[in-house]
């Protein structure tokens, strides 16, 4: 149930927001039009890692340590790559089925699987430096902080484990409803604390050392006659800019969380399954119908709404230089202006689905797609 619930979903909300009845047919993603682009977008490089990915909606993004780029594939190829010219590190054949990840700390470089395993290999060489079975599917990359590997897994549990030899160190766990979106919340490590969201939409703060609870707040609550109805997930990244926390559910809201209480600073009704970015001055949602939406950051209120990309199962928003970036299920990777929404730009990244939010590292943009596709783009200034 939890392997079609996307699909579901998806198809489902298209019908009972645009058809009244069997008759009606099922609206497509919108197409791209042409327009006058005012970014020149350039490729520094692209390579390929493993694959197999196609409609399984994993958790493989790219992470990086500054200087390098980390990614894996689920046939379970692992690789580092010189951020600027692409070079290989090393590159390295896993026996296990990558599904999330890889994060990047304390010098290794971790990986989820989907049968339940956390892989750590070693950052400088790639050589394992131990594998713990965990016993659930793992889609949300892991996070690294104080010495600890913590973990969301799709049975509802928050975990941490010891970055030295992968021992067990605390859990958390939450009810998980019977119908659920596929993909997780990955753990968010500020600090001392992490920060996560869960199925039955509940957010929380943990010691990172412990996994005692700061605090838990409700981002939505369950309601409607039918499973589908009561979705509301917490199912994609999380944002913290300075003090504050943010995150959007499905079926739920926005909201903006203070850190250190949990105090409730915002909320706005939304619904979304791809989640969200932050910068300074605005939160920028793919709501559920891949809609961008730009919400002022301290006050939550809308301030534009982008629907040239409805339905393309667009990315979270990566805030990027003066723009924000989002893909596409057709691999196209879109730049649009932070004030008003307009694109600026749009180039051809992969032949296939990108995966994840884009990740920024430096002047460069990178991305992962569900072939294993790893390229790497620059906006280059105006002469």
């Amino acid at each position: 149930m939890r392997w079609l619930s996307f699909i579901v979903v998806f198809l489902l909300g298209g019908c009972g927001l645009f058809g009244g009845g069997d008759d009606d047919p099922i609206e497509s993603p919108a197409e791209l039009t042409e327009f006058d682009a005012t970014l020149t977008v350039r490729e520094l490089w692209s390579a390929k890692v493993g694959g197999g990915a196609e409609a399984l909606r994993l958790g493989l993004a790219p992470a990086t340590d500054g200087a390098r780029i980390f990614a894996g594939g689920h046939s379970g190829q692992a690789a580092a790559f010189d951020s600027r010219s692409g070079q290989s590190h090393w590159d390295v054949r896993t026996d296990l089925a990558l599904a999330a990840g890889p994060s990047y700390g304390d010098g290794v470089v971790v990986f989820g699987t989907s049968d339940g395993e956390l892989l750590a290999l070693n950052a400088e060489t790639g050589e394992e430096r131990w594998v713990q079975e965990i016993g659930s599917e793992i889609l949300a990359p892991p996070s690294i902080g104080s010495g600890v590997v913590v973990v969301r897994t799709v049975d509802g549990r928050l975990q941490g484990f010891s970055v030295i030899d992968g021992r067990e160190l605390w859990s958390v766990e939450q009810t998980v409803p019977s119908l659920t979106m596929r993909g997780n919340t990955a753990p968010h490590v500020t600090g001392s604390v992490v920060v996560t969201g869960f199925d039955n939409g509940r957010l929380g703060a943990y010691e990172i050392s412990s996994g005692d609870p700061r605090w838990e707040v409700a981002v939505a609550t369950p309601t409607g006659r039918t499973e589908l109805e009561r979705l509301v997930d917490i199912s994609a990244g999380l944002q913290v800019v300075g003090n504050d926390v943010y995150a959007v559910s499905y079926h739920g809201r926005a909201v903006g969380v203070a850190l250190e209480t949990g105090l409730l600073l915002w909320q706005q009704e939304l619904s979304s399954h791809s989640g969200l970015g932050a910068d300074w001055n605005s939160v920028y949602v793919t709501d559920e119908f891949s809609e961008v939406v730009a919400l002022d950051r301290n006050r939550g209120t809308p301030r534009w709404r982008q629907d040239a990309l409805r339905l393309r199962d667009v990315t979270a928003p990566t805030p990027y230089g003066n723009s924000i970036v989002v893909g596409d299920l057709e691999g196209y990777l879109h730049w649009l202006n932070p004030s008003d929404g307009n694109l600026l730009a749009r180039v051809r990244a992969a032949s296939q689905r990108i995966a994840a939010a884009p990740l920024v590292v430096g002047d460069n943009l990178f991305i992962q797609s569900d072939d294993g596709t790893i390229a790497a783009f620059t906006v280059v200034a105006d002469e």
